[in-house]
């Protein structure tokens, strides 16, 4: 069985449009945007929050967010989330770009 990629949920941004720029040139990682400032991102698993960090621009004194590898999860969302969730932790991203 494959090992699933890594799941991570950006938040408390301090400049959505900028980490949204970025997000937008970071193929093949996937993102989906559930709301102003706050994203669910699927990367090859291995890679870390430090790695998320600097690829969407998050760094000290320049812009502030949060990032946090999500391992478990739950709620009640719009299925919409939960089956994107799903087949992209399963998907083939392919080679990783650099930064």
């Amino acid at each position: 069985m494959a090992t699933p990629n890594a799941l991570f949920a950006v938040f408390h941004v301090s400049n959505a449009s900028l980490i949204e720029a970025k997000l937008n040139s970071i193929a093949p990682w996937l993102y989906l945007k559930i709301d102003d400032g706050s994203w669910i991102l699927v990367t090859p698993n291995g890679t870390t929050t430090k790695e998320v960090c600097e690829k969407i621009g998050i760094e000290k004194g320049a812009n502030g967010g949060i990032v946090v590898r999500v391992d478990s999860y739950f709620g009640v969302a719009s299925p919409s989330i939960w089956e994107w969730i799903a087949a992209k932790q399963g998907a083939t991203l392919g080679t990783v770009t650099s930064a």
